[in-house]
């Protein structure tokens, strides 16, 4: 009895040095419970018209670009395929002017090397004059002549260098998708979504011809 007594008051002591140097913890799901997160969803104020983050727009180029003329930073010319239609208004209309970038550009050189050319979408003005921003990046590398890099090894370095690769070239008329990256505040409540558009449009003089 006298052992079991001694034994447990032991425990006890050993339990409690545990408690007091810190080794035990309590779990990570109690010390959590008073923390708050704030994750902010969007920008845009309540009530207000706005384009969704994930919008896929479709754009075409407007001329031919190819990795022996184009240089880093030149500007592309796409435009906007489809009117960009918000709730039955029109904040984009077709053919509206979509910003792109080279971002990389090489040209194909010799012992068959091929060139390189890529290109990024940046944004999308409205009507109202509120940026788009958008995603969408190209890469392509032109093809190579295997066979000229293999026979380079044995013949001069005049002779390999006359051995081209070839350029990349994306053609006039290509459609690719643009994605929307953030949701865009179109800086109007719905309710005057309309009279916003309207009054952003570009006013001429009007002339009748008899």
């Amino acid at each position: 009895m006298q052992k079991s007594l001694k034994k447990s008051v032991a425990a006890a002591i050993c339990a409690g040095m545990i408690f007091s140097s810190g080794i035990y913890s309590t779990p990570a799901f109690a010390a959590e419970e008073n923390v708050t997160q704030e994750i902010q969803i969007s920008n845009v104020v309540e009530g207000n018209a706005y384009i969704p983050k994930g919008t896929v727009l479709q754009v075409e180029l407007r001329k031919e670009i190819s990795s022996k003329k184009s240089k880093v930073g030149d500007t592309i010319p796409f435009k906007l395929v489809e009117n960009l239609i918000i709730n039955d208004v029109i904040v984009a209309p077709a053919g509206s002017e979509v910003k792109g970038i080279i971002t990389i550009s090489r040209k194909a050189g010799g012992f068959g090397r091929g060139g390189k050319l890529e290109f990024k979408i940046t944004s999308l003005k409205t009507l109202n004059g509120v940026e788009i921003p958008l995603e969408y990046t190209q890469y392509k590398h032109g093809a190579g002549d295997g066979g000229a890099v293999a026979v380079a090894a044995l013949v001069s370095g005049v002779g390999g260098f006359l051995m081209k690769g070839k350029n990349v070239v994306y053609n006039e008329g290509m459609r690719i998708d643009a994605e929307v990256t953030a949701d865009t505040d179109l800086n109007c409540s719905l309710e005057n979504l309309q009279e916003e558009m309207d009054s952003a449009k570009p006013h001429g003089v009007s002339i009748t011809i008899k």
